[in-house]
């Protein structure tokens, strides 16, 4: 009895295994209805993780182990598609091709602006995210982000550099839709020049960056994509004015000529006019200006290729100083002033060639070449720079056999000339680095990606430099990833255009020992991203540590009173940096950020007596701690935004007379404070009107000018700012669209 039963039961069993088989075939799609088989696209079924790759025709076939579950297909080029799957049956798939950017800006449906997908530690800053603040430019979109920091040069000109990973961003590559963006002369008031309603979204990434987008990456990268004249609005327009008497206008207007053909104008203006003086110093807060940009770009798109181009110019006039300062008058050299005057032309071209029976084979071209003049005086120190750039970047990609094995190679150019003069003395180079590079990845699907890449670039003045990266990416199960990357970077220094704040001040800059302008880095990191259900509402938990290590790194030493020293350090200079991050929608449309963020940043100084007295890096805080809450009403009518930030104590430079500079000598603390942020945003059919508000807990550094009183003395200075400069700030605005 028993064995028939057994017998009986083995019969059925191939019977009941083809039952839990899930059968299909996977299409392409495009707008046109045109539909063509799909060879070597991954197939994937949640519940089990069975895992297969379309074969001739398109066809799959996999054990679907129990029922229901979601079927999940992926394609290089197109767009993943999920099915909720009931019982055995065939499944038509049917993917759509991605939309026609060179540059695609991925969705995120995770809590946070974390991207799941990407193989590096990505943070995807939508214009929805950028509009929780005013959002000005892009020195003030990072308010709400726990990763990058924003902070004054000094206490005069109002320039802005970020801190990424305890590092200043001369370290990140910051790129304009993959082009240098933030770099030479550009790099003082650059963070400003660029409009906040211009960005369609901001992708950061930490540590090193893939070989094909250079070689300055060293702790990390940001590219910047603007508006495309083909999916913006006909008509754009924000205005904008604060209690500090900053008002700026932004209009954006595009238009398609034809399904292929279309055309974008973009243009800002923005102006300081008031005076303050918040605490009473004698100097202003924050320096008077004008600034305009106009940017003009077009698109031209068919199945095979992409082609973008367009050109933008920029001018500005600055003046800063003591309040009764006149930047045409007589007492230029008798009452402390600083002027800065800008313009700036830029032109580019993006070629892309599609294969679209090929999806994951593509030839890409970047083309820029750009301008770049400042006329700067401090006092009577005067400073003129010029600065002529091109930029080529050719890349190839394509797979070996399929989709689990791809490569991608190319060549780049990068040309810059200098010309520079500072009181009496001129400085003038030409840089000429041609490099290549090429780049592996491995593929197992929904489960792991290796991406190994080289490059060799030879510099005129630098010789040939070799860069090496590699990134893994781990999907450990649905809810865990885990990332690991590291590699080298390197750049060449630019001593006065990335150090224009140490101007305004009055010690003499002094240089000593090795004066190699070449900095080299390693840097390593690895994150882990925990994805949870909260009872019923989407959580995660983003963990990351990240180490740089610097065999070559070009220091400005400010431990002397009166000196303003530079070299090349003869010692070791490292940082470390450890954040935590955890994202929740505890219910329906309420976000929440919370983050810690732990830094060690050290270098050793030469001190006065020629002892390397290892250090923190002045200016970086070790601890900080920011909480984020967004909330907004059905149809996204009010929207309510606050940001709390601590920054905790950090070390500032001793440059009181008669400090030793040497091992053991007692440091010097700023203090711990906090700053908040809240906005308020009333959303109609076609328009919007946002009120904030920006460090309403009117916290400033009392003293960020050491001897105010004394502007053309030796001990004038005003680069020991650490805390904010303007106190309580109010602002307003309207934004107002036409599809």
């Amino acid at each position: 009895m028993y064995k028939k039963i057994i017998i009986y039961l083995l019969l059925l069993a191939p019977f009941g295994l083809w039952g839990q088989e899930i059968t299909g075939r996977v299409m392409s799609l495009d707008s046109a209805g045109n539909m063509e088989d799909l060879i070597g696209a991954s197939v994937v079924y949640k519940p089990t993780r069975a895992a297969v790759l379309t074969t001739a025709g398109g066809m799959f076939k996999m054990s679907a182990g129990k029922f229901p579950g979601w079927l999940v297909t992926s394609f290089v080029g197109f767009q993943t598609d999920s099915v909720w799957v009931e019982k055995s049956a065939f499944q038509h798939i049917h993917l759509w091709a991605k939309t026609n950017e060179l540059y695609e800006v991925r969705v995120l449906a995770n809590p946070g602006q974390q991207d799941n997908m990407s193989l590096l530690q990505r943070e995807v800053l939508t214009m929805k995210t950028l509009a929780k603040a005013a959002c000005c430019n892009l020195s003030e979109s990072f308010e709400t982000n726990a990763s990058v920091s924003v902070n004054f040069t000094d206490g005069v000109t109002g320039a802005k550099q970020i801190q990424l990973l305890g590092l200043s961003g001369n370290y990140v590559q910051t790129n304009l839709e993959n082009m240098p963006s933030i770099r030479g002369l550009k790099s003082t008031y650059g963070l400003s020049y660029l409009p906040g309603t211009w960005i369609k979204s901001i992708d950061l990434s930490k540590g090193v960056s893939s070989v094909a987008n250079g070689y300055e990456s060293m702790t990390g990268g940001i590219n910047i994509e603007l508006a495309k004249p083909d999916t913006s609005e006909a008509y754009f327009l924000n205005t904008y004015v604060n209690s500090q008497g900053r008002y700026e206008i932004n209009q954006q207007a595009a238009h398609k000529f034809n399904d292929r053909l279309s055309m974008g104008v973009f243009t800002h203006f923005s102006q300081q006019a008031a005076r303050t003086d918040g605490n009473q110093d004698g100097f202003m807060d924050q320096p008077l200006f004008t600034f305009a940009n106009v940017l003009n770009r077009w698109k031209y798109a068919t199945d095979q290729w992409i082609v973008q181009w367009g050109a933008s110019y920029l001018l500005e006039n600055r003046v800063a100083g003591q309040m009764n300062f006149e930047d045409l008058s007589s007492n230029r050299y008798l009452v402390y002033g600083f002027g800065s005057k800008t313009s700036r032309w830029e032109a580019f071209s993006k070629i892309a060639r599609l294969f679209q029976s090929k999806p994951w084979k593509g030839l890409g071209l970047i083309l820029n070449a750009n301008q770049h003049d400042n006329d700067s005086y401090f006092a009577y120190k005067n400073y003129r720079g010029r600065e002529q750039s091109m930029y080529g970047n050719l890349i190839y990609q394509s797979i070996i056999g399929n989709t689990n094995h791809g490569w991608k190679t190319g060549a780049s150019f990068l040309y810059d000339s200098y010309q520079e003069s500072y009181i009496d003395s001129a400085y003038a180079r030409t840089e000429m680095v041609p490099g290549f590079f090429g780049e592996y990845a491995l593929t197992v699907p929904n489960v792991l990606l290796l991406v190994v890449g080289q490059r060799v670039d030879f510099h005129n003045q630098l010789g040939t430099q070799w860069t090496p990266r590699m990134h893994l990416k781990w999907d450990v199960s649905p809810d865990w990833i885990f990332r690991l990357s590291a590699g080298k970077g390197w750049r060449r220094v630019n001593p006065i255009a990335e150090n224009m704040g140490f101007l305004a001040n009055g010690r003499r800059i002094q240089l000593l020992g090795n004066l190699s302008p070449l900095e080299k880095s390693w840097n390593y990191g690895l994150s882990l991203t925990k994805n949870l259900m909260l009872g019923t509402r989407k959580a995660n938990f983003v963990f990351d540590a990240y180490r740089t290590d610097f065999e070559q790194q070009w220091l400005v030493d400010m431990d002397v009173s009166g000196l303003i020293r530079m070299y090349s350090s003869p010692g070791v200079s490292f940082a470390n940096s450890v954040q935590l991050e955890f994202n929740y929608s505890p219910f329906k449309r309420f976000e929440l950020k919370a983050a810690y963020r732990w830094q060690d940043v050290q270098s050793d100084y030469i001190s006065l007596k020629g002892r390397l007295n290892r250090l923190a890096k002045p200016f970086v805080n070790k601890e900080r701690v920011l909480l984020n809450m967004g909330y907004e009403t059905a149809l996204s009518k009010w929207k309510f935004d606050l940001t709390w930030q601590w920054n905790g104590e950090r070390r500032i430079p001793n440059a009181t007379a008669g400090h030793a500079h040497e091992p053991n000598s007692p440091a010097k603390m700023a203090p711990a404070f906090s700053t908040v942020y809240a906005q308020v945003t009333r959303q109609f059919k076609k328009w919007e009107c946002y009120v904030g508000g920006e460090n309403l807990s009117n916290f400033t550094q009392t003293n960020p000018l050491m001897n105010a009183s004394d502007p053309f003395g030796r001990y004038f200075d005003a680069t020991m700012v650490w805390g904010p400069i303007v106190g309580r700030m109010i602002y307003s605005g309207i934004r107002f669209k036409i599809k």
